[in-house]
């Protein structure tokens, strides 16, 4: 994902810092330097562009362009630049300082996520602005000063705190990000519709969450934190309902695969894949792709109760496709595993009629 940034007024260029103690550390006014490291808790690491290995990270280091910075599963830091702008980093991330050229009539840096949360508090600037936020799967241009981001492998979550946010899928189409919205998006699909955030929701809720994550003084119940992205596929998967009964088949299944790709929970990734191949098979007539679904939730999921349909659905397709020796084997799988189930009657009907021909 790349995150542009244009933003208006210029604001003034950082040269030294004051801590406690009233000792002057001139970081960002060193040779090369173009930000420091203001301020920080717990685990957090540097390692500068020339350096072999990783170093604890320490208030007011100086940060230059091919830098990075990483932080444990409690740790938080905040970056301060040349042009007064802040990236608070949250825990569990890495970030590079890829780019960062300040000139007196344009501004333009690029930052690579790897991994984890940021939001970006960007200065205002009269000139020329692009700044961009890259991950591995997306691109989002954004025309605003305050967002976050959260990405955790090949998904990207992004709220709007001001302006505007234009955020890029993998085919180029993009959607604007408005305050107190989110979007999404994971590879090979566009970001959705963005959705609001409703006070006292589930979203204002995770939003409060990553809040206090890229804030190196706000409490942050860590165990909570570890559970955000399989909140949020929960979120999603009942999203992804509310989106197909309302004929949005597309965006359904772009928001059950974020489900997938965010959860490590066995339930959400099964139940998401079985409404993929709802949609799929019932809404879209694309049986090939539906099997897939199917199929992915009878062979991995194993144990969870959404075999039943999955092994009932498969091998109607299988009946309808004319594998006959497909779709028997699987309804008498249904049969063994199911023997009360609720599609055993018609089960025994359609074994019937496919072994008489």
């Amino acid at each position: 994902m790349e995150i542009e940034m244009r933003s208006g007024r210029l604001g003034r260029a950082v040269a030294s810092f004051v801590f406690c103690s009233g000792i002057l550390i001139t970081c960002a006014s060193a040779e090369g330097a173009v930000g420091l490291i203001e301020n920080l808790s717990g685990g957090a690491y540097h390692k500068s562009k020339d350096a072999p290995k990783w170093s604890v990270a320490a208030k007011g280091a100086s940060l230059e362009e091919g830098d990075l910075v990483k932080t444990a599963s409690d740790g938080r830091m905040v970056l301060r630049f040349e042009d007064g702008s802040k990236m608070n980093v949250g825990n569990e991330t890495e970030l590079e300082i890829t780019e960062f050229v300040l000139k007196k009539k344009s501004r333009s840096a690029t930052f690579s996520l790897s991994n984890g949360k940021i939001r970006a508090v960007v200065n205002k600037f009269s000139g020329h602005s692009s700044i961009h936020i890259k991950t591995s799967t997306s691109v989002a241009g954004v025309k605003g000063t305050d967002f976050i981001v959260m990405n955790q492998g090949s998904t990207n979550v992004l709220f709007g705190k001001e302006d505007a946010v234009e955020v890029t899928g993998d085919d180029g189409k993009a959607v604007m990000l408005t305050p107190d919205k989110m979007t999404e998006n994971t590879t090979g699909s566009n970001p959705i519709e963005p959705v609001a955030v409703e006070p006292g929701s589930q979203l204002a809720e995770v939003r409060a969450d990553l809040e206090a994550m890229t804030d190196v003084d706000a409490p942050v119940e860590w165990a909570r934190a570890g559970r955000l992205p399989n909140l949020l596929a929960r979120w999603n998967v009942n999203y992804g309902h509310y989106l197909a009964d309302s004929q949005r088949f597309g965006e359904a299944l772009d928001v059950f695969s974020i489900a997938i790709d965010l959860s490590e929970v066995r339930q959400t990734r099964a139940e998401a894949h079985l409404a993929k191949g709802t949609v799929f098979s019932r809404n879209l007539n694309e049986p090939q792709k539906a099997l897939l679904e199917y199929m992915e939730v009878i062979r991995n999921y194993p144990e969870l109760p959404f075999v039943e349909n999955a092994l009932y659905s498969a091998g109607s397709i299988k009946m309808e496709m004319n594998d006959k020796q497909g779709a028997i084997e699987l309804f008498k799988k249904y049969l063994n595993d199911y023997p009360e189930g609720r599609h055993r009657t018609t089960i025994d009907a359609f074994i019937k009629e496919l072994e008489k021909n």
